[in-house]
């Protein structure tokens, strides 16, 4: 699911994916060093508590800084095990959040944003016993947000492990059960409603913003993660989100221009047959998929966020999506959150307003679009489908 390090060094810790695991299966007898790094941080903890306290952070934040620090030590004593906890050695927290991310990408955003934190907080309180210099690496360490693809300015899906798309065997009726009832599709009918037999465009040759094709557009999947509108007026969040039904409605053939007026289309005026609600409501779902992943690339050619937003959106489709609860409170604290972190809460918070996966205490493409995600990404991206479901989606064998 994650870059691969164009790096060959093997790691310290072996398989990337079972560091973790491998730290809370280690022997269980404490080694001296063990034991000194539990005493130094039972001190450290109170004041570490106590310093996000008054920087603002509600006490969830707080139990979950102090839970990432558990989980970075850990990792880290593997690198390094004559640990300081107040002189952090550069080389291997750099060590702990390359295999991190390898391992865990949304994961590792989070332990930046912990460590980062713990360090700043050393640094406050004249803790810090390292050189200063050390201290300013391992918080660079701390705000690398792409590794060596982003430094190096090369971008290439070669480079990238996607999440395998779990597809499920769904019958029928499930399928016309997630149509009818995605926020996508009952704004689609809603707007089309309201464009009637069509309406006059501007000069320019746009919709104006009328209230009511926005008022229109009232059904929302965002739930958990709706602090993402404060991030935006009202009114620039309602004019980005009629321009986007706009797009999907004319890029799936259900609206057009004609003597400088929007109107449905026939195909517009023929979804009452549940087969062409279907195929209406995929062309809907595919789109939008392009729009959140692929819009502005060129055949091979492709922006990091591109690989991002794709990362994530196979993730959402997998067997193993991702948890919400970092994405919830980078949202609702965005001023403690990782800037990392919180510019995918805030495109994923976007999905979710349309339906394209549901949030709860993970983030999850409903099984119903997995199909769609996974032909959508297939041909520019080495991605796989598996599940009952998925066969239909394999070539035939000669």
């Amino acid at each position: 699911m994650a870059k691969k390090p164009k790096s060959t060094k093997k790691s310290r810790f072996g398989n990337p994916a079972k560091a973790a695991a491998d730290a809370a299966t280690r022997s269980t007898a404490v080694t001296s060093a063990e034991a000194r790094l539990e005493r130094a941080m039972l001190a450290l903890s109170p004041g570490f508590a106590d310093w996000l306290e008054a920087q603002g952070r509600p006490e969830p934040s707080i139990d979950m800084s102090l839970l990432i620090l558990d989980d970075f030590f850990d990792m880290y004593r593997i690198v390094e095990p004559q640990v300081d906890p107040t002189a952090l050695v550069p080389a291997a927290v750099q060590e702990v959040m390359d295999v991190m991310a390898d391992a865990n990408p949304m994961g590792v955003m989070g332990m930046r944003s912990g460590v980062r934190d713990y360090v700043n907080y050393l640094a406050a309180a004249h803790l810090w016993t390292g050189a200063p210099e050390e201290l300013q690496a391992v918080l660079e360490a701390c705000k690398q947000t792409g590794g060596p693809l982003a430094e190096s300015g090369e971008v290439s899906p070669g480079d990238w492990e996607f999440a395998d798309v779990f597809i499920p065997e769904l019958s029928r009726e499930q399928i016309v059960e997630t149509a009818v009832n995605s926020p996508l599709w009952k704004n689609s009918l809603a707007l089309l409603a309201w464009l009637g037999d069509g309406r006059e465009l501007t000069d320019e040759g746009t919709m104006a913003d009328h209230p009511d094709a926005i008022a229109a557009l009232s059904h929302s999947g965002i739930g958990k993660l709706a602090a993402a509108a404060n991030f935006a007026t009202d009114e620039d969040r309602n004019s980005a989100r009629l321009a986007l039904y706009w797009e999907l409605l004319n890029m799936a053939g259900l609206v057009a221009v004609e003597d400088n007026h929007l109107r449905p289309t026939p195909e517009a005026q023929a979804l009452d047959a549940e087969d062409d609600m279907l195929q209406a409501v995929a062309d809907l779902v595919g789109h939008f998929i392009y729009i959140v992943t692929l819009e502005g690339t060129e055949e091979g050619v492709y922006e990091e966020w591109h690989l991002d937003m794709a990362d994530w959106l196979t993730q959402a489709a997998s067997e193993e999506p991702p948890a919400a609860a970092l994405l919830i409170e980078a949202l609702e604290n965005p001023d403690a959150a990782d800037p990392d972190v919180l510019a995918i809460a805030q495109n994923i918070a976007h999905w979710a307003e349309e339906g394209l996966v549901a949030v709860g205490e993970f983030v999850e493409v409903p099984p119903a679009w997995r199909i769609d995600v996974f032909d959508m990404l297939k041909d520019d991206f080495t991605i796989n489908a598996t599940g009952p479901g998925a066969e239909a989606q394999q070539p035939e064998q000669d």
